[in-house]
């Protein structure tokens, strides 16, 4: 049977047919991303329409940003206060919901419940994100969909691949979330006070170091530059009170914990020389921490000793992984750098037994 003329292409060009299904697919992509857009401009009514209801007036209001919805921002956060901005999104399952995390102008990346009334916007501006059970059954969901599309053109072998494959899923999802090994060695907690602006030796105020009850280290630095520090306000009102005075409110240089920075040198190179080999060091959002310490070797790993830990793992990351729920209270004297680091190590075992 001869080859219709209209069906005959030579190189280089494109046959009818597939110019047609190129264009149809073309068609199809803006079909599917009008629609989108038309769907992101009504959710992001639908938010601004529940705020409405429910008396919130917004810092700035919903919009839709092409194929998404631009979440409203509720409430500002702040990091010193621990309490998280807040804003109003859409979620096609649960509809209007909070979201939290990033700072005021990272839009929300953690989910922090759905919103129902003001009281939701309170608890999540204090407690931050939370766990998303509904999201579970969606995965599942899901998996088992795709596991339908990719064996669906298996024998009937299949099925029983199939049933394995739920089974795995549902065994992963029943998990229930991160899990956070402990280490096996010596955990110390590091805190330091210091002059954010000053990272010379007069910079450090202040460094503790705590490996558990009769293995701590408390160094104030006689090297200070006394004067920075009482210019600086948040310094002057909640660091200085906890030093070592006298009683006219002067630095007691007789006192014991009062170390010349060399000094402080030495003591940090022999605390951590009778804990062994195997340290993990945590801070609190501290790589500032990190840097204090290892500035007193100049930050330069050559002439430090290969016992002091090089990098600190994060208590940050703990609460995130718990949800980002609030420490617990601190019970001594905030800003006493060897009391602050203290308070963290409690705090990492109270996480520890929430995500575990």
């Amino acid at each position: 049977m001869p080859i219709p003329e209209s069906a005959r292409f030579g190189p280089g060009t494109t046959p009818e047919w597939l110019v047609k299904a190129e264009e149809d697919e073309r068609k199809r992509e803006a079909l599917e991303d009008h629609q989108r857009r038309a769907r992101a401009a009504e959710q992001a009514q639908k938010v601004n329409n529940h705020l409405g209801s429910l008396g919130i007036i917004p810092a700035w209001s919903a919009t839709p940003a092409g194929r998404w919805v631009s979440p409203a921002l509720l409430a500002y956060g702040s990091v010193k206060e621990e309490i998280y901005p807040v804003w109003a999104g859409y979620d096609d399952d649960l509809g209007v919901v909070l979201l939290v995390g990033g700072d005021d102008q990272g839009r929300g990346t953690e989910f922090a419940g759905e919103l129902r009334t003001v009281a939701d916007v309170v608890r999540a501006r204090n407690e931050g994100p939370v766990a998303r059970n509904v999201r579970r059954s969606n995965w599942r969901r899901q998996a088992e969909e795709q596991a339908g599309r990719s064996l669906g053109y298996l024998s009937s072998d299949a099925d029983a691949i199939y049933d394995g494959l739920r089974g795995l899923t549902a065994a992963l999802l029943a998990q229930g979330g991160p899990r956070v090994e402990v280490a096996t060695g010596t955990e110390v907690d590091l805190d330091c006070e210091f002059l954010p602006g000053d990272l010379s030796p007069h910079g450090l105020v202040s460094l503790g170091l705590t490996a558990g009850p009769g293995r701590t280290l408390y160094a104030v630095n006689a090297d200070m530059d006394v004067a920075a520090v009482q210019r600086v306000q948040f310094q002057r009102e909640h660091v200085w009170p906890h030093l070592p005075l006298t009683a006219d409110g002067v630095l007691d240089r007789s006192h014991p914990h009062v170390l010349g920075y060399e000094e402080i040198r030495w003591q940090v190179e022999a605390f951590f020389a009778s804990l062994g080999d195997d340290v993990t060091l945590w801070v609190y959002s501290g790589a500032q921490d990190v840097v204090r310490m290892h500035t007193l070797w100049r930050n330069n790993w050559s002439v430090m000793p290969d016992f002091i830990p090089q990098w600190a793992d994060d208590l940050s990351r703990l609460r995130r992984a718990a949800g980002g729920v609030k420490l617990p209270p601190h019970a001594s004297r905030q800003h006493h750098a060897l009391d602050d680091a203290e308070h963290q190590r409690q705090a990492r075992a109270y996480l520890r037994g929430l995500i575990n």
